[in-house]
């Protein structure tokens, strides 16, 4: 946490409104944003005209108030003086988010200073300090002369060059309070107590200081619990108790980490002579990290002037730290998912003098059920320092080998983390260790592991037969006899498909999903998708066949998840023109946006065909590229074209390993040969006379489209010339298909741009064959998040084109060969045009080869929508 500029940040639960301050239930309202606020009047400080600063609430506040803080930035320090008493105290709270107290004009002292008050209680601040208050080399906060105090929850920043930390307790001040709290950064110190008060509480705090952590110099009576001190400078003691400080307890501590030289002279949990009457030291774990040149610790104790380098040297000495450890804690910055059986949890003493019922994230003292409990007290299973073993450790993400398309590997996850990075936290009251455990998987399947094996020996992984939502059950089996089990929720990344006849979801020629209005330039269309035709609300994303048509300028559509904006396109067209393309577009909220990038309006079509979800469906699997229908030269018909309002059967299943009950195949489809204009429509074989299409064709062009079509019962597909009165030629290359026991788990992405030759400064050369690596940023990008040879599914784009041809996309080889006799898409000079393509790569790069088949250089671009995955 970064508290450059922040003061004082205030959060926590609200006490009961009242509409003025002399209300019954005495709340006091600071909010410095609303317009009706002020700081003098009548009615100040009420629901509807509250403070705008908070002093005023201050100096208003009588025993039993508490004052409000709404979120906002509140300026100049603050002076705390009131005085309330053990029955009705004074208490500070936030509502509604964050506050902060930042710098102010002419500020000297601290940022908050207690003087002179008695039972005040700020709750839920999450900071304390200032940037002028470092400058001035003054605390954070600083409370003289006081008592009864409480500072709950704070993160608190103090001078970069002063002695008296981030917290000052002096002038006598007695029955202190700071706990659950945070003081890290450039801070010169944590906690600084002087001499002639007592009965002082230091709990649960998390600090990280260039100097001391806690040390108290004559006060008597303090309880230093539970705290958790990491990177220490070296040159001056972590926790001390100086001349005086008498009748102290120092248990479940952590510190760790000294850092700079070691020295002799400073010790990371020290007592001077006189501070050792009535002063218990124990529970703590203590690992400074320094080590001499024959490996004996350095900086661990000093007890009345003598050093120590282990807790059993010094309880072989004086008796103290009879349970303390020396090993290196699992910190906040250091856990991992091998990180399982941490040397604090489970082992503290529970009914330490200072010891809260939750840690510094609120979480109760529950320990891990998993561990036996070496600690004493009630209970006794609590951890060391200011965390507790169910708190929620957040990845930003899992290794790859740990979350799948389709399945999760447990691996070094057992017993502590199993799917999403955070720990179950088990709640028990007598954990044990196991023998043994059984993990259920949710899908009918278990697996058995030895303990011996759950912290890294051995590898869990599980597959599940369909994407969806699973309940895991793990089971430890202890050494006593019976068992206890934790249970997650784990959701495949992966979705499979479901096909459906194509149906027309916009036209804003005729008002399907849209008022019927071309879309102007720069403007969108969100098309609602799910609970629309049987589609369910968790739909992933869309097989959709996007039309630009009555077009009055040039440019392209972009499609994207439902209100996003993309920086990616789908279809390029020019005025006049009427284009088609596919894409798979990811969901959000049920929806896509189609944008018009354009320089004039257009009409928009949009045209389902299937969905991915993460339930039961099929799954995709690559084939290898064959053309399968060419009416020029026989291939999967006769040779002849296809009339116009005619449809032609064309068998998939059997074809080229293709197998029986196929429920959809991902099919290039060209028309050629037309001497008239039309469009071609592609739908399961005996569908009827389709309501939508997939590309649309002029005199005299080639055009086409990659298209997920389903297949009929009988294994085939039907593609319909929609022409007038023109025959076509057409030609169909499948590149892979849908079945129910197809490996691949569609995981949709946002649309990216990964690769355009204008940004690298080449272009693909006539007849000639480049090398993309399509992980990102132009094959530059430092890690790829996609698997190795993933299959992407992606729109490819050409422009800048200097003479008529095709591309052809495959997996890039080492050998340069392997490139099938088939094409991805068709383009005359100068024109741009783009494709869907669901195509295989090689390689941890995600490579492929692109072939230029024109008489002049292209320019290619590739923008990915999503991929499939088998794991």
């Amino acid at each position: 946490m970064t508290l450059a500029t922040s003061a004082l940040l205030v959060s926590g639960t609200a006490a009961a409104h009242a509409d003025s301050p002399t209300d019954s239930s005495s709340v006091l309202y600071v909010d410095g944003s609303n317009t009706s606020c002020t700081d003098t009047g009548a009615g100040a400080g009420g629901a509807a005209t509250p403070f705008c600063t908070i002093q005023p609430a201050a100096d208003a506040a009588v025993p039993g108030d508490t004052v409000e803080i709404s979120k906002g930035a509140y300026r100049n320090a603050l002076d705390i003086t009131s005085t309330g008493s053990a029955a009705a105290s004074i208490v500070f709270q936030a509502v509604g988010g964050l506050a902060s107290i930042v710098d102010g004009t002419g500020q000297t002292g601290p940022a908050l200073t207690v003087d002179g008050a008695s039972y005040v209680t700020f709750e839920g601040f999450e900071g304390v300090g200032s940037t002028h208050s470092q400058e001035l080399g003054v605390s954070g906060v600083q409370i003289t002369a006081s008592d009864h105090i409480t500072l709950d929850g704070a993160a608190v920043v103090g001078a970069s060059n002063s002695t008296s930390g981030a917290v000052h307790v002096t002038g006598g001040s007695s029955h202190i309070t700071v706990s659950r709290s945070i003081m890290t950064g450039a801070t010169n110190g944590g906690i600084l107590v002087d001499g002639g008060g007592s009965g002082d509480v230091f709990s649960t705090n998390s600090i990280q200081a260039n100097a001391f952590g806690i040390s108290v110099n004559g006060a008597t009576g303090t309880a230093i619990t539970s705290n958790s001190l990491y990177a220490q400078n070296a040159d001056e003691d972590p926790i001390s108790l100086a001349s005086g400080a008498t009748g102290a307890t120092i248990e479940n501590n952590i510190v760790s980490g000294l850092s700079g030289t070691a020295s002799t002279t400073t010790s990371s949990i020290a007592v001077a002579a006189d501070s050792r009457s009535g002063t218990v030291l124990d529970y703590n774990l203590v690992y400074p990290g320094n080590w001499d040149d024959v490996g004996v610790m350095q900086n661990a104790y000093s007890w009345g002037g003598a050093t120590y380098s282990s807790a059993s040297a010094l309880f072989q000495a004086t008796g103290q730290g009879q349970h303390d450890l020396n090993t290196d804690p699992e910190t906040l910055s250091n856990l991992s998912v091998k990180a399982f059986a941490v040397p604090q949890w489970n082992s503290a003493n529970g009914s330490a003098p200072g010891m809260l019922p939750t840690d510094l994230y609120g979480d109760l003292c529950t320990g891990n059920p998993l561990l036996a409990v070496t600690g004493s007290g009630t209970p006794a299973y609590c951890a060391r320092g200011a965390f507790q073993p169910n708190y929620t450790v957040t990845y930003g993400h899992l290794p790859p080998e740990a979350i799948g398309a389709r399945g999760i590997n447990l691996g070094n996850y057992l017993g502590e983390t199993l799917t999403d990075g955070t720990d179950p936290g088990i709640v028990s009251s007598g954990p044990t260790p196991a023998v043994s455990y059984t993990i259920s998987w949710g899908d009918g399947l278990s697996q058995n592991v030895p303990a011996s094996s759950a912290y890294g020996s051995t590898v869990t992984l599980h597959t599940y037969a369909e994407p969806g939502t699973y309940t895991i059950t793990q089971t430890a089996h202890l050494t006593i006899g019976g068992s206890m089990s934790t249970t997650t929720s784990f959701t495949t990344v992966g979705s499979d498909y479901i096909p459906l006849n194509p149906v027309r979801l916009l036209d804003t020629r005729k008002g399907i999903g849209a008022p019927v209005a071309k879309v102007p330039a720069g403007k969108n269309v969100t098309v609602k998708i799910a609970g629309l035709d049987g589609i369910p609300a968790d739909a992933t994303a869309a097989a959709v066949n996007l039309t630009v048509a009555d077009d009055t300028g040039n440019g392209y559509l972009a499609a994207a998840p439902g209100g996003n904006s993309t920086s990616t396109s789908n279809v390029n067209y020019t005025a006049g023109r009427v284009v088609a393309n596919s894409a798979i577009v990811p969901l959000k909220n049920g929806s896509i946006t189609i944008y018009n990038k354009g320089t004039g309006s257009t009409d928009m079509i949009a045209d389902i065909s299937g969905y991915f979800a993460q339930s039961a469906g099929d799954g995709y699997a690559d084939a290898t590229l064959k053309r399968i229908l060419d009416t020029r030269k026989g291939i999967g018909a006769p040779v002849a074209q296809v009339a116009a309002t005619t449809g032609i059967p064309v068998t998939v299943a059997g074809v080229d390993a293709i197998p029986s009950g196929v429920t959809a195949v991902a099919v290039h489809v060209t028309v050629a040969d037309t001497t008239g204009s039309g469009w071609i429509a592609a739908e399961a074989n005996g569908a009827g006379t389709p309501g939508t299409s997939i590309l649309d064709y002029g005199k005299g062009q080639v055009a086409s489209n990659t298209v997920i079509v389903p297949v009929a019962s009988d294994g085939k597909i039907e593609l319909y010339n929609g022409g007038g009165h023109t025959p076509v030629d057409l030609l169909a290359d499948v590149s892979g298909y849908f079945t129910a026991t197809a490996p691949g788990a569609y995981v949709p992405i946002a649309p990216t741009r990964v690769w355009d030759t204008r940004l690298l400064g080449w272009t693909i050369p006539a007849g000639g064959t480049d090398r993309a690596f399509l992980e990102g940023d132009n094959g530059d990008a430092p890690q790829s998040p996609f698997p190795a040879n993933a299959t992407l599914v992606l729109n490819t784009t050409v422009t800048n084109t200097k003479g008529t041809g095709y591309l052809t996309v495959y997996p890039y080889g080492t050998d340069g060969s392997g490139r099938p006799t088939v094409s991805n898409l068709n383009f005359n000079t100068w024109q741009t045009i783009a494709n869907l393509a669901i195509l295989p790569t090689s390689y941890t790069h995600q490579e492929v080869a692109v072939f230029n088949g024109s008489t002049g250089t292209a320019d290619v671009v590739f923008d990915v929508f999503g991929y499939y995955a088998n794991n």
